[in-house]
C-alpha cells in the first residue's frame, strides 16, 4: 500500500533547538551530505544529512557544540546501521497515547535514528475481532495512521510488531474450547486451524492499512506451551521443531500476500534445538540442518538483554550465527525498564556496550532498543529517553564510541548525569535482572514479610539510603524521590516490626502505629498521585486500573495494620497472627511480580 504524505510540513530546525532548548539566530546552510555533516565558525553553520534523521542528528550536534561553547567544529560520521531505534511496548498493560509517541519521535529523529516499532499484541483494533484488546486501551485506525503519518514526515519507518502465536492470553482468555477453536493454550494459538489463520491475515491486513513500512514484526517468541495444550489433546505429539516451521512458514505466506518481509523473535528455534545446553542463546546450540533446510525467507532477529552472560563473546558468536542463517544479522538490546518504577540505566549501559560494539564488528543491519513494560508497565517508557544516546551513538560513532561521549549527549538531551543515573539505578541493588529489590520492599504487605527468603534488608536499606541522598540534590526529580522515599519505609518496617514484637517493645509498636505508619501512608498517597499524573498524561487511561489497585491495596493493608497494633496494645488481641510464623531465610531472588510479595496466594 503507498500512502501519500500527510499535509503537515515539519520544519527540522525549528523542531530540534525546541527540542533541546537552543536559541542559536545565527546563520545556518543546509546541503544534502551522505550520513551526517556539521561545520561551524564565525558564526555561520552548515548542516547536511543523507536523510531526515541524518539532518535532524546534524542540528542537534550543532546545538550541542554551541552550547558547549564551542566557536568552531566539523563533524562528519557514517553509520553503523541500516536500521537502529526503540520498540515501545504497547501491551503489557500501557498504551501510550499518539502525542506521546510522536514526542518519543522527535527524541528518536534527534539522536539521528531512523525506526520505531510499536508492540502490540492485542492493543490495535482489528474489526472481525472486537474482542482483540477489548477494554484495553488499544490504538484505531486512524490512530495508528496518525502516528505512522508524523514519523513518515521525519523520515522514521514504523515497523508493527504483532504476535502471531503466543503472547496472547489477553485474547485467547475468551475462547473455550477445542473443536474450531484457535487457542491451544493459556498464550498460545492452535498451529495448523484454518480459524487461527484467518486471524492472523486479519491482523495481517490491519497492519498493512496502518503503516508503510514494508517490514512487520510477527513475533512468536517464548511460545513454549505450543502444541502441549488442545494440540496435544487433538493430533498427539510432534517435534515441535517442525510443528512451529510449519506455522511460520504459513504465517510468512500471509505476510507475503500483503507486501510483508516479516521477521521474527528467533529464541524459539534456539530453544527447541537445545536439547541439554541450557538457555535460549548458549553459544553452544546448534539448530538441526533438516530445520535449517524447510525454514522460510523471514530475518530472524536475536534478543539478548544481559540477563545471566553480557560478555562482548556471547554477543558476537550470537550475531555471526543468525547472520549465517539468514545473510543479515538484527540484534534486539534493550533499555531496561521493565523491573518496575524506573530504569536501570545502570545494567543497561552494562550489557549493552559489549553488545553494540559486537554489532557494530560484525556488521549487524539492524539494531532494536527494547523497551518492555513488564508486569503492569509500571515504569514510563519515557523515562527511557536518555538511553537513546546509548543506541544513536554507537551507531553514528561506532565500535570505538567512548562512554564519555555517550554521557555528553545523554546530558545535552535530557539533563542526566552519570551521577543521578547510578542513584536511580540504585532502586535494582545491582540485581542485574528483572527481580528488582526496590519494587519487591515497596509493594510487600506490611504485615506478611514474604521478603526474607529472597532479600537483606539492611543492604536494601543502604542503596536506597545512597540513592535518595543524590536524588534529593537534584531538581526535576520528584517522582524518583517519592519511588525512594515510599519503598524506604517500608523497608524498615519489615527490619524492626517483628523483631520489636517478638520482644515485646510496646512503645516502638505505639510510635508504628502513630506516626510511622501514617507517614508511609501519606508518603504512598504522594507517590501515587505523582505516579498518576504522569500515567495520565503519556498514557491511555486504561491500565492504571491495575497499578491504582495495587497502591489500595497497600494502603488498605497499612491501615488495618495500625488498627491492628492498636487492637494488640488494648488487650484486644492477644497476639498478632501475622507476626507469629518464624520466617525462612535464604538468598534466591527469583520473584518478579507485585503479587509475588502483596499476598500469600498465587
Amino acid at each position: 500500500m503507498t500512502r501519500k504524505k500527510s499535509d503537515m510540513a515539519i520544519n527540522i530546525k525549528e523542531m530540534i533547538f525546541e527540542l533541546v532548548g537552543c536559541d542559536f539566530k545565527g546563520e545556518v546552510q543546509e546541503i544534502t551530505k551522505d550520513g551526517v555533516y556539521v561545520s561551524y565558525k564565525d558564526g555561520k553553520a552548515t548542516v547536511g544529512g543523507g536523510t531526515i534523521p541524518g539532518k535532524c542528528r546534524a542540528y542537534t550536534l550543532l546545538a550541542k557544540a554551541i552550547s558547549e561553547g564551542k566557536r568552531e567544529i566539523e563533524i562528519s560520521e557514517k553509520p553503523s546501521f541500516k536500521s537502529v531505534g526503540p520498540m515501545l511496548d504497547m501491551s503489557r498493560g500501557g498504551v501510550m497515547r499518539v502525542e506521546s509517541v510522536k514526542k518519543y519521535l522527535r527524541y528518536i529523529a534527534a539522536h539521528g535514528l531512523n525506526m520505531l516499532m510499536l508492540y502490540t499484541e492485542d492493543t490495535y483494533e482489528v474489526k472481525e475481532y472486537p474482542y482483540l484488546g477489548y477494554q484495553r486501551g488499544r490504538y484505531t485506525l486512524e490512530e495508528l495512521r496518525e502516528i505512522d503519518d508524523y514519523a513518515a514526515e521525519l523520515g522514521i519507518e514504523v515497523i508493527p510488531c504483532i504476535q502471531t502465536l503466543g503472547h496472547l492470553e489477553q485474547f485467547l482468555r475468551y475462547f473455550m474450547g477445542i473443536d474450531g477453536s484457535i487457542k491451544d493454550t493459556e498464550c498460545d494459538m492452535m498451529v495448523g486451524e484454518e480459524d487461527t489463520y484467518r486471524f492472523v491475515e486479519a491482523c495481517v491486513a490491519t497492519m498493512r492499512q496502518a503503516f508503510r513500512s514494508k517490514r512487520i514484526h510477527i513475533g512468536c517468541d517464548e511460545t513454549n506451551g505450543m502444541g502441549t495444550g488442545n494440540y496435544l489433546n487433538k493430533h498427539g505429539y510432534r517435534d515441535r521443531l517442525e510443528v512451529f516451521t510449519e506455522h511460520v512458514t504459513r504465517v510468512n505466506e500471509i505476510c507475503r500476500k500483503y507486501d510483508f518481509r516479516p521477521m521474527i523473535w528467533s529464541d524459539m528455534y534456539f530453544v527447541y534445538s537445545a536439547g541439554e545446553n541450557k538457555g535460549h542463546y548458549n553459544t553452544n546450540i546448534q539448530i538441526p540442518q533438516r530445520i535449517v533446510d524447510i525454514m522460510p525467507d523471514i530475518d530472524l532477529v536475536y534478543w539478548d538483554y544481559g540477563e545471566g552472560e553480557s560478555t562482548y563473546d556471547h554477543y558476537r558468536i550470537n550475531i555471526e550465527k543468525h547472520k549465517q542463517l539468514t545473510g543479515s544479522a538484527i540484534f534486539a538490546g534493550i533499555i531496561w525498564t521493565c523491573g518496575g518504577f524506573v530504569p536501570d540505566y545502570r545494567l543497561t549501559c552494562k550489557a549493552m556496550h559489549p553488545a553494540l560494539k559486537a554489532s557494530v564488528d560484525v556488521g549487524t543491519d539492524m539494531v532494536i532498543a527494547t523497551l518492555w513494560g513488564n508486569d503492569g508497565c509500571e515504569t514510563n517508557q519515557l523515562l527511557g529517553i536518555p538511553l537513546l544516546a546509548l543506541y544513536s551513538e554507537y551507531c553514528w560513532r561506532g565500535g570505538e564510541c567512548a562512554d564519555v561521549d555517550i554521557w555528553r549527549m545523554i546530558k545535552f538531551m535530557t539533563g542526566l548525569t552519570p551521577e543521578l543515573s547510578d542513584a536511580v539505578s540504585d532502586f535494582f541493588c545491582d540485581s542485574e535482572s528483572m527481580v528488582n529489590p526496590g519494587k519487591a520492599v515497596l509493594w510487600s504487605d506490611p504485615l506478611i514479610n514474604l521478603l526474607s527468603y529472597n532479600y537483606d534488608l539492611e543492604e536494601i536499606e543502604g542503596y536506597l539510603i545512597k540513592g535518595l541522598k543524590v536524588i534529593e540534590t537534584n531538581e526535576h526529580t520528584e517522582y524518583f524521590a517519592a519511588v525512594f522515599r515510599a519503598a524506604l519505609d517500608k523497608c524498615r518496617l519489615h527490619m524492626y516490626f517483628r523483631t520489636k514484637y517478638k520482644a515485646g517493645d510496646r512503645e516502638y509498636l505505639r510510635n508504628l502505629a502513630e506516626c510511622d505508619l501514617p507517614k508511609m501512608i501519606a508518603d504512598f498517597e504522594k507517590l501515587r498521585d505523582i505516579h498518576c499524573n504522569l500515567w495520565l498524561v503519556d498514557y491511555k487511561a486504561n491500565g492504571w486500573e491495575r497499578i491504582q489497585i495495587r497502591y489500595a491495596a497497600t494502603l488498605e493493608r497499612t491501615r488495618y495494620t495500625i488498627r491492628v497494633i492498636n487492637d494488640y496494645l488494648d488487650g484486644k488481641l492477644d497476639v498478632i497472627e501475622e507476626l507469629e510464623p518464624e520466617l525462612f531465610k535464604g538468598t534466591t531472588r527469583r520473584y518478579r511480580k507485585a503479587k509475588d510479595f502483596m499476598y500469600t496466594s498465587v
